[in-house]
This record gives structure tokens, C-alpha cells and sequence, in this order.
């Protein structure tokens, strides 16, 4: 299983990468009073007027999400939004183009209007551009992926598709590098490296953890306020990460490559988790388990559950483990040692566990029966429900 980070980070906003498009407002004026909503400017027109979720930037989106641009080329940035009720967002403010790497400013030039002009090759390390949008008092921001390479290659295209013995089958919890082939089948010609954002149907986006980029704070602005979306982890470039189960989602990488727009797109089934656990504890005085605790488990065909006894050692406790149909508990590789190895789970220590994995697609009940130990804890049961699919 792969870890997450959260993305509660801030990077120092560069000295010398900031390019304006403020129109006829100043910075000043635009920045003024972004912190909350329902709050503004005091000056000559006073106090601004709570915004309704229908009239309030929510989100707003670059075109492209992801660039790759040779040396000399130009490519325009677009920027669009919406609203907190999903209502589209045209016109802004104004919207300001942040490097994220003041180093970067050797490799491309930003203009104030979003124009971006590739000045040297950056190898197989991003660039990043934040676009920050600024609409009636409320600021939100996107992230732009760039790569530049010396030298155009004609004719590629766009794969993210599993390659020979790769699967496009998920489980919860799991996370998955893609590596997207950007190249000319014809020539064999390739860009090197090249690192995207991932992105997810509206409908897919619960089933998957988000890229949720950490932006260049803006003023007082912070990275939560110019997100505008929560997300409570963030998975890197390049990767993809499981939430859900049983289910399935579309995984899109797009991008401009050397001027032309480009998208693939991999339908992967989420199954259910490959290996989970239950368990029997003591909880106040009394032991504990079973689907009141952990839930009705679910695990793919060939998964392994781990049965634990967690009470402490020194109540000098047993728990079996009895299944409804202990013949669908196969033994393990290795086989388990203790609580014997296939079937039901007999006689299992305070703190030890034991492992069977389920072939067979099925629902099947177990009884926790707590033996040879002390009141309160003696003779107690708890039963649980395992569901392979």
C-alpha cells in the first residue's frame, strides 16, 4: 500500500516569476479583502454584499492542464471557472501567472496575458505555473504542468494504456505510477520522462484521491482559500490512488503537445481490497469484535483476511475464530503457524494473528468466542460477515 501526503504545504512565492493581467484593477484593490467572503473593500462604494453560491467563483480550470513545448515555441493559456453551484465561469477580474520556481524563468517566459514562450529545455523535470483568477472579491487558482524539450517531434501521440503485464484493475488503498508514452510509433522517437496530472470524470471524482496541487500563497491568500476544494490527501504527479471498491473510473491525461491537443483515457475496475482483517478486543470492561466494530468486510477472490486477537496477553485469553463454511479458509503462502493454518481459527494467543486466504466468491459468517481467560471476558462472542466478490 502507498502512502498519501497532504497537501497542506506552502512554497515561498518566487521574487522575480509573477506576471499581472489586472485589466483596470489594481493588485492592491484585488487582493483586498479575499480572505472571507461576504466581506470587502471599505472605501467609496463601502462595504461588498454577501455573494450567493450561484454568483461565487468556486473552482476554475487551465487549458492546458498539461504542456510540452519545444524550444522557441509560444503557447497561450486559457483559464475558465465555476461557480460554487457548478455554473460556468468565463470572465474574471483579473489573473495572475505564477512560476512556482523562480529558476524556472531560464526555461519560460511568462507574459502577462498567459503567453508562454519555451526558452530552454527543462529535461524530465516540471515546470510549474500556478493561474491565479480573481472574481468579484473571491480568488481561486489552478496548476499548470510544462515540460521543454529541445526540439519537436513530429507526428506523436498520447498513451497511458497498461503495457504488457500491467493490469488496469485497482483495489482501495492502492496507488499506481503512470507513466504516459508520448512519441512517434513510426520513428520510435519519444519525449523523455514526460510528468502529467491525472484528472476524472465530475461523477468519478469520490472514487479517487486528487491531485490537489500546493499553490504559491497570493498576498494573505492561503493554499486552502485558492484551492477552493478539499481534498484530505494528494497524490503526486504521474499517480493515481483507490478510494473506492467494487466500482470503476475513467483515469484522462490530456495535454498540448507541440501545439496539438492531445487525450487518452483507461477504464479501471476498482475491485474490492485484496487482504483486510477482523478482529476480537477488550472495549470497557468487555471484549469486542465482529461486523459491530469492523463492518460487513469485503475482499477480492483470492484475498486474505488476518484474524486477530488483540486482548491483552495477560488475561490469559483464547480466541476461536468458526467459520460457517471452513473449507473457503485455504492456507496462506506461507501457511499460518498459529491458530492453526486452514479453516476455522482455533485457539489464537493474546496478540497473535493468523492468516486464510478466500478463492471461492461467497458470503460467509463467523463466530469470535472468547475461551480460558477471566470475567468479564470469558465466553464472550461477537460474529462478523465476509463477503468475497
Amino acid at each position: 500500500m502507498s502512502r498519501v501526503m497532504p497537501f497542506f504545504s506552502q512554497r515561498h512565492m518566487p521574487r522575480h516569476s509573477v506576471s499581472t493581467h489586472a485589466g483596470r484593477a489594481t493588485l492592491g484593490a484585488t487582493l483586498c479583502g479575499l480572505a472571507l467572503l461576504g466581506t470587502g473593500c471599505v472605501g467609496d462604494k463601502g462595504t461588498a454584499p454577501l455573494q450567493s453560491p450561484a454568483g461565487t467563483l468556486g473552482t476554475i480550470q487551465t487549458t492546458p492542464l498539461n504542456a510540452i513545448m519545444a524550444v522557441g515555441e509560444t503557447l497561450q493559456i486559457g483559464v475558465t471557472g465555476k461557480t460554487l453551484t457548478g455554473a460556468p465561469v468565463t470572465s474574471f477580474d483579473s489573473v495572475l501567472y505564477l512560476l512556482v520556481n523562480e529558476n524556472d524563468t531560464a526555461r519560460v517566459q511568462v507574459s502577462p496575458t498567459g503567453l508562454l514562450t519555451a526558452r530552454a529545455s527543462s529535461g524530465a523535470t516540471p515546470i510549474m505555473l500556478d493561474a491565479v483568477a480573481f472574481k468579484d472579491g473571491v480568488a481561486r487558482a489552478s496548476e499548470v504542468v510544462i515540460q521543454i524539450t529541445p526540439t519537436a517531434i513530429a507526428g506523436v501521440t498520447l498513451s497511458i494504456q497498461p503495457q504488457a503485464g500491467d493490469s488496469a484493475r485497482l483495489a482501495p488503498n492502492s496507488s499506481k505510477t503512470i507513466v504516459p508514452l508520448v512519441w512517434n510509433p513510426t520513428t520510435g522517437e519519444r519525449v523523455n520522462g514526460p510528468t502529467f496530472r491525472y484528472t476524472y470524470h465530475n461523477e468519478d471524482a469520490w472514487k479517487m484521491v486528487c491531485n490537489a496541487p500546493s499553490f504559491v500563497p497570493v498576498g494573505d491568500l492561503t493554499n486552502l482559500q485558492l484551492a477552493g476544494t478539499f481534498c484530505l490527501y494528494s497524490v503526486g504527479l504521474n499517480r493515481i490512488s483507490v478510494m473506492a471498491r467494487a466500482d470503476s473510473v475513467w483515469v484522462i491525461a490530456s495535454a498540448t503537445v507541440y501545439g496539438v491537443a492531445l487525450r487518452d483515457s483507461v477504464k479501471y475496475i476498482l475491485t474490492n481490497p485484496y487482504s483486510d482483517y477482523v478482529y476480537m478486543l477488550s472495549s470497557n470492561l468487555a471484549a469486542a469484535g465482529g461486523s459491530s466494530l469492523v463492518g460487513t468486510v469485503y475482499l477480492a477472490p483470492g484475498g486474505i483476511i488476518t484474524f486477530y486477537n488483540l486482548l491483552d496477553p495477560s488475561l490469559g485469553s483464547t480466541v476461536d475464530f468458526v467459520l460457517d463454511n471452513p473449507a473457503a479458509a485455504t492456507a496462506d503462502t506461507p501457511p499460518a503457524t498459529v491458530g492453526d493454518s486452514i479453516g476455522n481459527v482455533i485457539g489464537l494467543n493474546g496478540g497473535e494473528s493468523s492468516n486464510r486466504r478466500f478463492n471461492t466468491s461467497g458470503t460467509y459468517h463467523y463466530t469470535a468466542t472468547v475461551r480460558g481467560s477471566v470475567p468479564p471476558f470469558t465466553g464472550a462472542q461477537a460474529t462478523g460477515v465476509i463477503v468475497v466478490q
